[in-house]
């Protein structure tokens, strides 16, 4: 009986210690992501330092060739080019030089090293994610050869609208930009976050060179007010200001939404297990969703490692304000909010 008792005291010291354990081991992978993303930042800073503009979003075709009209916005073909994206531009500001100069931007992406495509850098791998050793398989006729791309924990906004948006853009624009563009103040604008992957080959989410949808590049989906609206494709540009439309509240990209992200691949037989890891998407079709738009996702509690143009760091709230998101995103839409 002594035994048992032993035996059973014992049960419920360990029933009590291991949550304890659990977290202490997740408040270190959440320290590992927060210095991720840091140096990441950092990295986006020096790149920036040298050449006086951010990173583009994407080596993508020119805007003769990959922008067009959608009946609603000007839109870029993300597909186009020869792929490369702006992780690929910091590499040698993240000490790996190694990895950039086997990759030449002159060809398209798909002809670098397997070894390279498949193994993204350590840094890029929140260790909270359960990402390390994923792969994406890109589509037939994609590029110029099949491909396995692995797969990484970290995106960047490339506009508050919708990632393939032409004209209204966050700091990691399509093609790039200065840093005198970010009139709303560098330490102010939203730049980087965390994205989660699946364990799904046909799932492009988190893979590491790709400049897509949920891939590297995330959007809040917040639409304009002419959006509503159809237009004639000789719309003046002047005429495409950001006013926010406040029906989007409710159906914005916030981190860790239960709203689909839109991606060019989402796995049609798999959205079932897709739902049940909070991680719903849909396939953009031309006439149900004519754009792409990624949420931020992680498995912390509560919200996203979000990383700012100055370089600091700070935990992105679930319950973050829509509109406070909204402006933080945004380069130049005038709002300037202090953080909380």
């Amino acid at each position: 009986m002594e035994l048992l008792v032993v035996i059973a005291i014992v049960g419920v010291l360990v029933s009590l210690l291991l949550p304890a354990v659990q977290q202490a081991r997740e408040a270190a992978r959440r320290i590992q992501c927060f210095n991720n993303v840091k140096q990441l930042a950092l990295a986006i800073q020096n790149y920036a330092s040298v050449t006086r503009e951010l990173p583009a979003a994407g080596h993508f075709g020119s805007p003769g060739e990959a922008v067009f009209w959608d009946s609603a916005d000007w839109r870029v073909d993300l597909r186009s080019g020869t792929q490369q994206n702006w992780v690929y531009d910091v590499l040698p500001h993240m000490e790996q030089q190694n990895i950039y100069d086997q990759i030449d931007p002159n060809q398209h992406l798909t002809e670098a090293p397997d070894a390279v495509l498949a193994d993204p850098p350590p840094s890029l791998l929140c260790p909270s994610s359960e990402t390390a050793g994923r792969l994406y398989a890109t589509p037939r006729g994609y590029g110029t050869r099949p491909a396995l791309i692995g797969k990484a924990s970290y995106a960047a906004y490339s506009s508050p609208f919708h990632i393939d948006s032409f004209h209204h853009t966050g700091p990691i624009a399509l093609y790039g930009m200065s840093l005198r563009r970010v009139l709303d103040g560098t330490s102010l604008t939203l730049m980087l976050s965390e994205v989660r992957s699946r364990d799904e080959q046909y799932d492009e989410r988190g893979a590491w060179l790709l400049p897509w949808s949920g891939a590297t590049l995330l959007s809040m989906d917040f639409h304009p007010e002419y959006y509503s609206q159809n237009r004639e494709e000789d719309v003046p540009r002047s005429s495409l200001s950001f006013a926010p439309d406040d029906r989007s509240l409710g159906f914005t990209q916030v981190p860790n939404g239960t709203l689909p992200d839109v991606l060019y691949d989402c796995p049609n037989k798999d959205k079932a297990s897709a739902q049940l890891e909070r991680m719903p998407c849909v396939a953009q079709r031309p006439l149900e969703y004519g754009y792409v738009s990624a949420a931020p996702r992680s498995l912390h509690v509560g919200g996203v490692t979000a990383g700012f143009v100055d370089g600091h760091v700070e935990f992105l709230s679930e319950d973050v304000d829509e509109f406070r998101m909204l402006y933080m995103i945004g380069v130049d839409d005038g709002q300037i909010l202090p953080n909380e």
